[in-house]
């Protein structure tokens, strides 16, 4: 079947890496310098999307609106406002690690475990590109904070 300039055939779904693929890739060399600019193109954009979040957000919790009214209505609000609160503190430490992840760009220390000094993995990286650690070494924190309770 030939393609012509004006027929359209649907696009295959983008592939997504499997846990296994995202595993086995660990250890994988160094990412490249195109593997780089892409992960940091998605720092950015992500860097971006999380600000403007945080932004309406806080405009949010400032913009409540609050008149008097009766107790469902309070309860309500009160519901409302702490999941946006909880929403707020979670983009806030996604981005604090974002930020983290473009200054290693920077210094040239990006991709490598924290824990273990391993090259993250390219999949992995693309998946979360503000990982600090490899999944075998993440898993092992995991398992380390159920141990302790947390």
């Amino acid at each position: 079947m030939t393609q012509g300039p004006g027929s359209r055939l649907p696009q295959k779904p983008p592939q997504v890496a499997t846990r296994r693929e995202i595993e086995e890739a660990e250890g994988e060399p160094e990412l490249t310098p195109e593997q780089l600019a892409e992960l940091r193109g998605r720092l950015e954009e992500r860097r971006t999307a999380l600000i403007s979040s945080i932004e309406g957000r806080q405009n949010e919790e400032r913009d409540t609106g609050r008149e008097v009214g009766d107790e469902m209505d309070e309860a309500s609000l009160e519901g409302a406002l702490g999941m946006a609160s909880k929403l707020l503190e979670r983009d806030v430490h996604i981005l604090r690690e974002v930020d983290r992840a473009l200054a290693k760009l920077r210094e040239g220390t990006y991709g490598a475990c924290e824990g273990t000094g391993e090259p993250i993995g390219y999949e992995r990286l693309r998946h979360a590109p503000w990982a600090r650690f490899g999944i075998a070494y993440q898993e092992e924190l995991e398992r380390e904070a159920r141990t302790r309770g947390q």
